[in-house]
């Protein structure tokens, strides 16, 4: 892993990916997107790992993708940016098929591809100095590969209003139109998201995990068949050590140990 554009680290059940090119307002090139995978794959696949925290060294969150790489590959034929957008879908279809929860902690600019990570992480707090906007009209571009998340967190026509003007918005609007949850003071920021991730650690794994896959399974669904799939998904539930230990400790009045 490129540890100049992204770094991990692990205590206990959460692991923190801070990326790490403050000097470039934490822009994404194709190596931090690669390295993000890569840890993101790494955090799913370790069993004490059970909360994930993306935040970003410096004043700024991400101010989106590197311009200058973007503008010095643009006489490069059809395939290369093809293979190229599927590092960017890879990435957007990882987090909603991952069994851990991520956290985005947003402060500063959080702009184009920035903003679409706000946008795909499963929970997101901002600090009110948090600027966010998907920006890429300003550059003859559109915010293609991370419209699908957008559009989720916030709706259609917040969607189709962001995406057409660019317009930058205030963390307050953020909160209000379904793109972060919440705004805190910008000194509250890191002990707000420890808060949470420590609290999401302390559930259940097979309640989180099966809870996560229903939520984005069951996104898209008619309303019969998101009841039908929760049926189904409800015997793995009721079978599951999370539910009988769960129980068990609130009937002794206890807190569970999830193992």
């Amino acid at each position: 892993m490129n540890e100049s554009s992204l770094l991990a680290h692990t205590a206990g059940h959460i692991t923190r990916l801070t990326l790490n090119a403050p000097e470039r307002r934490n822009a994404l090139d194709y190596a931090t997107v690669q390295d993000l995978i890569a840890a993101l794959r790494q955090a799913e696949a370790d069993p004490e790992v059970r909360v994930v925290i993306l935040q970003a060294a410096g004043d700024n969150f991400s101010a989106g993708g590197d311009l200058r790489e973007f503008r010095a590959e643009l006489d490069q034929p059809a395939q290369h940016h093809w293979e190229k957008g599927g590092e960017w879908e890879e990435l957007f279809a990882l987090v909603p098929a991952m069994t851990k929860p991520v956290i985005a902690a947003v402060r500063g600019y959080a702009l184009a591809g920035g903003c679409g990570l706000v946008a795909l992480a499963d929970i997101a707090i901002a600090a009110e100095d948090a600027q966010l906007g998907v920006t890429e009209i300003r550059i003859g571009l559109f915010p293609l590969l991370i419209l699908p998340a957008l559009r989720r967190a916030v709706g259609m026509k917040q969607a189709v209003e962001l995406s057409l003007t660019g317009r930058i918005i205030n963390a307050a609007e953020a909160a209000r139109i379904g793109l972060v949850n919440r705004v805190v003071p910008k000194e509250d920021l890191e002990p707000a998201v420890t808060v949470l991730a420590e609290e999401l650690a302390g559930k259940g794994p097979n309640a989180l995990r099966l809870g996560k896959h229903c939520l984005y399974a069951t996104a898209d669904m008619s309303y019969d068949d998101a009841l039908a799939f929760a049926r189904s998904l409800r015997v793995a539930f009721m079978l599951g050590d999370d539910l009988r230990e769960g129980t068990t400790a609130f009937l002794e009045k206890r807190k569970p140990n999830w193992g």
